[in-house]
């Protein structure tokens, strides 16, 4: 990121900082929803479950979804609760980016905001990590608040961090196409109903398959296609289901994002409003 683009980010996001004097949250959801649907959307009486998740971020201000959000606070609640899913060992935790000393990490390791999304730095080799470049990207997310920009409540109130985890390496000595990046596991009231599983093979192409809790494979596609031959199910799977549904247990709604490597699991997030979820499809089929 050059200081031109740096710059332009920094006024981008006080505009929509300032939009929301001018734009409330119910109106900002709705319309956002009404776009994306095609319909009208009725978010003080939510039948959809979009509009229920919506409905949520406006009216629904529990303390506890801020606590989810935080990926610092998170690792206690998922430490308490489980016994099945493992939080990636922490190597520190810093409040500016000029008190990282990059020397004193090891060779790989992950950087990350602990109030936002999308400021994961992945580093595989310190020795070729360009830390300017991971520098100002990090301070350009230290100075963001994601409510002003998503509208999602859960992250207004997060004290902003960076975080240093170690890298977990899923893919060490397996075959990418029929090892699952991730699990998203999409549960109701604490019951996984439906898992997203993301692919990618050599070649880069990405794949996602969507599956129940039995491993069968749905008949819809999400935001990439289907990989092109079947996948077999984790040896981990249902072990990956009920940590999940013990991180789910006290939500109404909510998707939880698992690693697997090796005999461990490993969490991910606790995300409460995905954009790249199944209630676009599924919306009527399990808003009841």
């Amino acid at each position: 990121m050059n200081n031109t683009n740096y710059y332009i980010k920094h006024i981008e996001y006080f505009f929509r900082k300032c939009r929301r004097f001018i734009t409330s949250d119910l109106t900002f959801h709705t319309t956002r929803l009404n776009k994306i649907t095609g319909t009208h959307s009725d978010l003080r009486n939510p039948l959809t479950l979009s509009e229920k998740i919506c409905h949520r971020l406006v009216f629904d201000h529990n303390s506890l979804y801020t606590l989810l959000a935080d990926k610092l606070a998170v690792r206690e609640y998922v430490q308490q609760r489980t016994n099945r899913v493992k939080t990636v060992p922490l190597i520190g935790v810093y409040n500016r980016v000029d008190d990282i000393d990059i020397n004193a990490l090891p060779d790989q390791f992950v950087l990350k905001c602990n109030h936002d999304s999308g400021s994961s730095v992945i580093c595989t080799d310190r020795n070729k990590f360009n830390f300017s470049k991971a520098s100002k990207k990090l301070k350009l997310s230290l100075k963001k608040n994601m409510y002003y920009t998503t509208r999602e409540w859960q992250y207004k109130n997060i004290k902003p961090v960076i975080l240093c985890e170690n890298y977990i390496d899923i893919f060490s000595g397996k075959d990418k196409s029929t090892t699952p990046e991730i699990l998203r596991i999409h549960c109701f009231h604490g019951i996984a109903c439906f898992i997203e599983a993301d692919f990618t093979d050599d070649s880069g192409n990405e794949f996602i398959n969507t599956y129940d809790r039995s491993w069968t494979l749905q008949p819809f596609q999400m935001e990439h296609p289907n990989t092109p031959e079947p996948v077999p199910e984790p040896e981990l799977f249902y072990n990956a289901i009920t940590g999940a549904q013990e991180l789910a247990k006290e939500i109404d709604y909510c998707r939880v994002d698992l690693m697997l490597k090796g005999k461990e699991i490993y969490f991910s997030e606790i995300t409460l409003s995905p954009r790249r979820t199944l209630y676009m499809i599924l919306c009527k089929c399990l808003s009841q």
